[in-house]
């Protein structure tokens, strides 16, 4: 199944161990896709240059140049087609421009969280969740088998482009799903807004009808959204969840051993990327497992190969 055809992976080549590396290769290889393994080494600031032995800067690159080459050797093994490269600059920057000079489909990145358990997401991993033009799959220190795959939607949304982000999610989570012979949870939170104010001015019965009639609405733009899937494999599931997303969705991952949340961070096209969705911002902070994040269609990077760094 080739739902990507050239993988970025985003390592420190200087870890003792690197399980993000055979997650990466079995994907690709499940793909028939093309696997790249990079690592970036930033510019050294202007005033370390003036002190610093010259040789330090090429000695660096060199030595993560050559254990990228080992670690490729090696992955070369299982039959994929492995290259490596070592990047220069800011290390989102970076990633993206490789990602606009190779058409690259998907980008993997690493580390960053090293932590056990993992710390929440760093600062590289906001600015690719916010910039990156392509689907951004993060993972812990584990580099864990989504074999659980949950796909988060807003199955009340109205806006054309989010629909279409709802589907891509939703086929996405369920082609990944399929490679491992997983299961996916269709999950949408929902709530009934002011309803505190509502309840104030409503008797309970009438306030009842109407928390009814919106998780009745909410349910049946799940079923919908399930009903456009092409094929009925993997085994999928709907919940309804009632309350914010940022907090709802965390518990969900972490009561129901979730390997791989899917989701959308971007929700309107012409900020070009700068501006994450405040409500998938606030999820992020307090996810601790796997994501894969897309972006809507027509997404614009504001990363561009002929801008400066």
């Amino acid at each position: 199944m080739s739902i990507f055809k050239r993988i970025l992976l985003d390592i420190n080549a200087l870890d003792e161990a690197h399980p993000a590396i055979a997650l990466a290769l079995d994907l690709a290889g499940r793909c028939h896709a093309r696997l790249k393994i990079v690592d970036v080494v930033p510019e050294l600031p202007r005033l370390a240059q003036r002190y610093l032995p010259a040789p330090l800067e090429t000695d660096l690159v060199d030595s993560r140049r050559e254990r990228l080459s080992q670690l490729a050797a090696e992955a070369r093994n299982t039959g994929t087609t492995v290259e490596t490269n070592v990047l220069r600059g800011k290390p989102a920057v970076a990633i993206i421009r490789e990602i606009l000079r190779s058409d690259h489909d998907l980008v993997m990145r690493a580390h960053g969280r090293v932590e056990t358990p993992p710390g929440p997401f760093g600062p590289v991993d906001q600015q690719l969740l916010r910039k990156c033009p392509v689907p951004v799959w993060l993972i812990g220190p584990d580099a864990a088998r989504p074999r659980h795959v949950l796909a988060c939607v807003d199955a009340g949304a109205d806006d054309p482009v989010e629909q279409r982000l709802n589907r891509q999610i939703l086929t996405l989570a369920c082609a990944i799903a399929a490679l491992e012979g997983g299961t996916v949870t269709l999950l949408h939170a929902w709530s009934v807004f002011g309803e505190e104010l509502l309840r104030s001015h409503m008797r309970d019965a009438e306030l009842s009808a109407v928390v009814e009639s919106i998780r009745q609405a909410a349910a049946d733009g799940l079923e919908a959204l399930e009903d456009t899937l092409a094929e009925r494999t993997p085994e999928t599931t709907r919940e309804l969840v009632r309350g914010r997303p940022e907090d709802v969705i965390p518990q969900f991952v972490a009561a129901h051993d979730v390997d791989l949340v899917v989701m959308g961070t971007v929700a309107r096209t012409g900020l070009a990327g700068v501006v994450m969705g405040n409500t998938a911002e606030r999820i992020l902070l307090r996810l601790r497992t796997a994501v894969l994040a897309l972006k809507p269609d027509g997404f614009l990077s504001p990363v561009r190969l002929d801008a400066p760094a």
